[in-house]
């Protein structure tokens, strides 16, 4: 069971910040580099002002960027840039976007959930209940977040759950304050349109938490800031607001709800030999080469079509690589412990029998791989320009990328509820949930 409860939330005023596309930002592990400024320089009130605040090198326990980060939250609240609503909402929050050639809509709603801990076991009795993980997280991210968490009491990112409901019983409710005039509508730089509608009746947000109590509930993203929000409300168990955390549910059976690859780059690595490697996975793999990129997505796509797990792997040889397993039970001896369900996953075989076995690239040296571009792995999401600009990588300095197809949404249920988690970087939901839409105040 999972209690899911309306809140009023902090929301941007219109007539004091002014265009609200000005305000609104991408969430914090998104924004890097040259984009910090961009979104700082757009408006004195962007919340990559609090979600980015830039370290200085004069920081110290009582200036720095999370004391200055608090510190700016307190101003807007001084001047009336952001006001809370005067009734409690559950607030609908959709998506416009493109993904594999084809226009979506993704939506689904922004809820306070009632902090647990991931679930273990399945319940004595009952339904299927709780909140469950399905992805490796990195400690250092989460100390960031607690410690901007710590000094704001606020939250201000939104972490995206799934959830069942084959019936779309939630879902008809959203759908009817989807007809009403929305009461934010931006459109980032990525052509992705932002839309938010406030489900403001009474008797709508009851129906809403009565049909979300024998449901359960994955993270698709934010682990980090669920971790941090556990921690957060354990350091403060006088403070009743801290035990919920701000989210959006997104219903599995969402017709926009996608996942998108997360490619894998290689580089740093010793001794690195590209015949080794080829000759290296051809024990396990059947090996195909093509002259185009175009050529090799196609044949990946139609092996996982056929309940086959494929790569695309390229070298800067002149070539493009399909590496397709020839059985999936070769799987049992190096990981006996895991489910099938977990050994079947396209990034398990990929990250078990190429990058460990074949690389030796083992957990310890994937944890040193991060979006920044150190560490022997880089995590590519399979976003824009990404998939040339890591051909570009390997061609002037990296040594192989790894091209993943997409997960699948039934995979990542299946192995949270067996309790297990995928590798770090194994989903990409997208698009997006961006940062500014909705605050919720702790204190």
């Amino acid at each position: 069971m999972v209690k899911v409860i309306p809140f009023r939330a902090y929301r941007y005023d219109k007539a004091k910040v002014g265009d609200l596309s000005k305000v609104v930002a991408p969430p914090y592990d998104v924004i890097k580099d040259k984009m910090v400024d961009t979104l700082q320089s757009s408006s004195p009130y962007n919340m990559a002002w609090i979600s980015k605040n830039k370290p200085t090198g004069s920081d110290n326990d009582s200036n720095n960027q999370y004391t200055r980060a608090r510190d700016i939250w307190k101003k807007w609240l001084k001047e009336g840039a952001v006001k809370q609503d005067s009734k409690e909402c559950f607030y609908v929050y959709g998506h416009d976007f493109e993904a594999a050639g084809r226009r979506l809509f993704r939506f689904g709603f922004i809820g306070l959930l009632e902090l647990e801990d991931f679930a273990a076991k399945p319940p004595a009795k009952g339904p299927f209940a709780g909140v469950l993980q399905h992805e490796e997280t990195l400690p250092k991210d989460i100390m960031d977040r607690l410690s901007l968490c710590r000094q704001s009491m606020t939250q201000f990112g939104l972490i995206f759950v799934i959830y069942p409901d084959p019936k779309r019983e939630v879902d008809s409710v959203l759908e009817r304050y989807i007809k009403n005039a929305p009461l934010l509508d931006v459109t980032d730089t990525e052509g992705v349109r932002h839309r938010l509608w406030a489900v403001d009746n009474p008797t709508d947000t009851k129906k809403i938490s009565e049909l979300m109590k024998d449901k359960y509930v994955i993270i698709a993203d934010g682990h980090h800031r669920y971790k941090t929000a556990l921690a957060l409300s354990k350091e403060n168990p006088g403070v009743p607001s801290a035990k919920y955390r701000m989210l959006t549910f997104v219903n599995m059976a969402n017709p926009g709800l996608v996942i998108l690859p997360t490619h894998r780059l290689v580089q740093n690595l010793e001794n690195f030999s590209r015949q080794k490697l080829l000759d290296g996975v051809k024990q396990s793999f059947e090996v195909r080469d093509f002259k185009t990129r175009e050529d090799m997505f196609a044949f990946m796509r139609k092996q996982s079509d056929g309940k086959r797990h494929a790569f695309g792997l390229f070298l800067n040889d002149g070539k493009f690589y399909v590496l397709t397993l020839k059985d999936v039970s070769l799987m049992n001896k190096v990981v006996p412990d895991k489910s099938p369900q977990w050994r079947s996953l396209d990034v398990a075989i990929l990250h078990s029998l190429i990058l460990d076995k074949v690389l030796g690239i083992d957990k310890e040296k994937l944890s040193q791989g991060t979006m920044k571009g150190e560490g022997y792995v880089i995590y590519i999401k399979d976003v824009g320009d990404a998939v040339d600009e890591a051909i570009r990588s390997v061609k002037e300095k990296a040594q192989a990328v790894f091209f993943m197809n997409p997960p699948k949404v039934d995979e990542v249920e299946a192995v949270s509820r067996n309790f297990e988690i995928m590798p770090q970087k194994s989903t990409f939901f997208a698009p997006k949930l961006f940062d500014g839409l909705t605050m919720n105040k702790l204190t």
